[in-house]
């Protein structure tokens, strides 16, 4: 079977799992790369204190600046995207039981519009690690 992580055989009894896991794992490193690239990009439109498109007609428009609050919630998107990433690549793996299981939870984080898919990309991820058979998988 071709697809992203490592390639094994049918004869190998993780096959199996790897084919139940891959799914959600690799959802999980495209919601892990989205919400780095949402985020870094705030960053970005921040420093040019780029205009919000969503001022109401006749209000005069605010620049976006880069307040405290703004800069750590943006920081903690970046660690929450590059933790999902990790965990998914672990999964895609099987290495890392306990750092895909924090990818998937990384991968909660809901202050970005990438909760949308996030969210049940993770709850996915997280019933699939649970399945029996999958933390042995990882340990072999």
């Amino acid at each position: 079977m071709s697809g992203p992580g490592i390639q094994l055989p049918p004869t190998d009894p993780r096959h199996k799992v790897l084919n139940i896991v891959r799914p959600p794992a690799f959802f999980l490193l495209c919601v892990g790369v989205l919400n780095i690239i949402y985020n870094v990009a705030g960053f970005i439109l921040a420093a040019l204190r780029v205009t919000s498109p969503f001022t109401p007609a006749g209000a005069t428009p605010t620049a976006l600046e880069l307040s405290p609050t703004l800069a750590l919630m943006l920081l903690v998107g970046i660690l929450c995207g590059v933790l999902s990433t990790w965990g998914a690549l672990n999964a895609l793996n099987l290495k890392g039981y306990g750092l895909a299981t924090v990818g998937g939870i990384t991968a909660l984080y809901i202050l970005s519009p990438g909760c949308v898919i996030g969210v049940p990309v993770a709850i996915w991820m997280m019933f699939t690690l649970r399945r029996d058979g999958v933390r042995e998988a990882f340990q072999a």
